[in-house]
């Protein structure tokens, strides 16, 4: 319960809650204060001599979008991410703090996963090739395990190859693991010539605009951005720092250009029957926190001018379209065995 009866500030706040269809008490709101998700109220003369309490400007829609996705199990994070993403002005501290918990949780739980992964792998073997490489492994085999949607349309596309169409799993499983370490690596192997022509395959780019198509290009897509880019060597603090100093207003433009690439990946993965992502899901809105904030680091390595929707899918898969059939034409004249294909031949065949 809030310790004295709330102000007429707050009181208009929880009419306008409740005008929209989301109810809400004077003790959320001073949760909601208490936590830096909504700002405090000003105080101003009347006209009588005495003082009021006042909303600063645009806390209003703030708190409509705060009362619209709370919820049970939703954190303060969550809250402050969810309203950010759907349009609201949150606080800037509340809103930095929300963005990079979030991330860097994502982060370092992920690179907990690849170390485990990376430290199974044989001394014999790891010695046969370098740290890159085998982070590159370590999570090719964790979105193998994971079976997603894009992975399991892979496997389908790899049995088009004669030489797989009446193969057992496993070994289809094991040339899948050597697309994925491929466009895991920070450069794609362009010169494993067997590694290409089953990355076409995989890829099936000629294919109609299916939803499970439409996966695959875009997880191999966004690998591929990464090895467009320059290769620069970033740490979680130059990545806090830079979430420190950044401005709001750079954070506003960054969160338009995260919201178009996740209406863009939307409208492919429901096959153009919705245009537009939905805002109110919590993991949607994680997903979205994480893109920011690698995009706030990573548009620093592509070209000037770059745009997140059009660098992580059209201009991406563009040049990978272009790559598969160069690499096809190139091996016609050349009968040089892909080292990174034998290598990988050797350590999955024990």
């Amino acid at each position: 319960m809030p310790r004295t009866a709330p102000s007429r500030a707050d009181l208009k706040l929880m009419d306008l809650a409740a005008a929209s269809g989301y109810p809400i008490s004077a003790s959320q709101l001073e949760r909601w204060r208490r936590h830096g998700l909504i700002p405090g109220s000003d105080s101003r003369r009347t006209g009588t001599g005495g003082t009021e309490q006042i909303s600063p400007q645009g806390t209003e829609d703030l708190v409509r979008a705060l009362a619209r996705h709370a919820g049970p199990g939703r954190t303060y994070d969550d809250l402050a991410l969810l309203a950010f993403f759907s349009g609201a002005a949150v606080p800037e501290l509340a809103l930095k703090t929300a963005l990079g918990r979030v991330y860097f949780r994502h982060r370092a739980q992920h690179e907990e996963q690849v170390e485990r992964v990376q430290a199974l792998v044989p001394p014999l073997w790891a010695a046969e090739m370098d740290g890159e490489y085998e982070r590159a492994e370590a999570a090719a085999k964790i979105s193998l395990a994971e079976n997603g949607r894009a992975v399991r349309q892979m496997r389908i596309n790899l049995r088009r190859q004669p030489d797989l169409a009446r193969s057992p799993r496993e070994e289809v499983d094991a040339r899948l693991l050597g697309v994925l370490v491929g466009l895991e690596r920070r450069q794609l192997p362009e010169s494993d010539v067997a590694f290409m022509t089953d990355l076409a395959a995989a890829l099936h780019l000629d294919c109609d605009t299916a939803e499970d198509c439409l996966a695959v290009w875009d997880y191999a897509a966004v690998c591929h951005a990464s090895q467009m880019s320059r290769q620069e060597t970033t740490s979680p603090q130059e990545r806090i720092k830079k979430l420190t100093r950044i401005n709001i207003e750079d954070l506003t433009a960054l969160r338009t250009e995260v919201l178009e690439n996740l209406d863009q990946v939307w409208t492919r993965a429901t096959g153009g029957r919705q245009t537009r992502a939905a805002r109110d899901q919590p993991w949607l809105a994680r997903g979205a926190a994480s893109t920011l904030m690698e995009w706030m680091s990573a548009r620093e390595v592509h070209p000037p001018g770059s745009a997140l929707a059009d660098r992580y899918f059209i201009e991406s898969l563009a040049d990978l379209s272009l790559r598969c059939p160069f690499s096809r034409a190139r091996s016609l004249f050349s009968d040089r065995a892909g080292e990174g294909r034998a290598a990988f031949v050797v350590r999955t065949s024990g």
